[in-house]
């Protein structure tokens, strides 16, 4: 599996169990991961060139 899908699951899980009440603190871990997750992706779209 992909390491940005894998930091994307991950990250929506902690912020699902962040607010299914276990602290902020998973929200905040969440949402940081998830964003990650989401970088990693667009900065892979940008590197593929066209044709290749």
């Amino acid at each position: 599996m992909a390491l940005w899908l894998v930091l994307i699951i991950a990250g929506l899980v902690l912020l699902v169990l962040g607010l299914a009440g276990l602290g902020q603190f998973f929200i905040y871990v969440g949402l940081v991961v998830a964003v990650v997750g989401v970088v990693l992706v667009l900065v892979g779209k940008g590197n593929n060139k066209v044709g290749k």
